[in-house]
């Protein structure tokens, strides 16, 4: 009785994705992605799902009625590509995210990548050390464009992720004069206060102040970033080449030694837990 319970229940929640249109999710899906995501995650996902489709054509399965082992043999098929772990498993991360925004949607949906076997491991990082302030100005110093420049000062600053700042808009508070910054990240709305330094800069360069680096994507600032840190590493004058995430750690180990404050550190880089605070903090341990 048992079993025919469980297969009435599969029946019925197979008539209902059925009823699911895929191109039209797909395209809610991406319109929820453009007001919450970079111009880089976006053509991450797009790309993940477009790997998906082509599977699932190679199968001839429903992208809708993909269960969990064949979720397991898209990665695995996708492992044997020449795709790095970190590839991987950001094509993996796409296409959940797709799945997870269909069981928001529809209750019935289950999002087969979730808990897949297959998905690489995360590696830990070796390097525990966050750049110091003198190798951060050297990088600074080696990048030509001015807009990057102050891009990379005010996550320096502030701690806001890289792909939060073509988003980003400053205001200011009328009841004490001071300035927060206002944007999207992981989606969800994040802010957090502006120093004096930030505002000063943007202003003597002339850049918008409401929306200072709108026009300049994450993926961009992201290479450039990296390109000057390599190249200055291949020199000898600083000890790694750093990612612009790097920056992050600087700054809350920055702040963290300024306040001993974990929890103001937390709401600073609008993370979820303070265990994931503790992660940038993990260079300390080494001092």
């Amino acid at each position: 009785q048992a079993n025919y319970l469980n297969i009435l229940d599969y029946m019925k929640e197979e008539e209902l994705i059925k009823q699911i249109d895929y191109e039209t999710e797909k395209e809610n899906f991406f319109k929820q992605c453009s007001k919450t995501k970079s111009s880089h995650t976006k053509r991450q996902y797009k790309n993940g799902l477009k790997k998906l489709e082509k599977y699932c054509l190679h199968i001839n399965k429903n992208i809708l009625f993909i269960k969990p082992r064949e979720a397991d043999d898209f990665i695995t098929e996708v492992n044997s590509s020449k795709l790095s772990n970190l590839s991987i498993r950001a094509l993996v991360s796409s296409v959940s995210s797709f799945f997870s925004f269909l069981e928001r949607r529809y209750p019935f949906m289950k999002n087969p990548f979730r808990g897949t076997k297959q998905r690489p491991p995360v590696k830990n990082k070796k390097r525990l050390e966050v750049p110091t302030k003198k190798e951060i100005e050297l990088i600074i110093k080696d990048i030509a464009d001015t807009q990057i420049k102050i891009a990379v000062i005010f996550i320096m600053e502030c701690g806001v992720r890289v792909g939060a700042l073509s988003k980003l808009e400053i205001r200011k508070n009328a009841l004490d004069n001071n300035y927060k910054y206002y944007s999207y990240s992981k989606g969800k709305e994040i802010s957090w206060k502006i120093t004096d330094k930030v505002i000063k800069l943007l202003k003597q360069n002339k850049l918008n102040i409401e929306s200072p680096f709108k026009n300049k994507s994450s993926e961009v600032i992201r290479n450039i970033f990296y390109r000057s840190s390599k190249r200055l590493y291949e020199q000898g004058k600083i000890k790694a080449a750093y990612s612009i995430h790097d920056i992050r750690h600087y700054f809350a180990v920055a702040l963290y030694k300024k306040t001993k404050d974990i929890e103001l550190i937390r709401q600073a880089l609008n993370h979820s837990s303070i265990a994931i605070t503790g992660i940038y903090l993990r260079s300390l341990e080494a001092q």
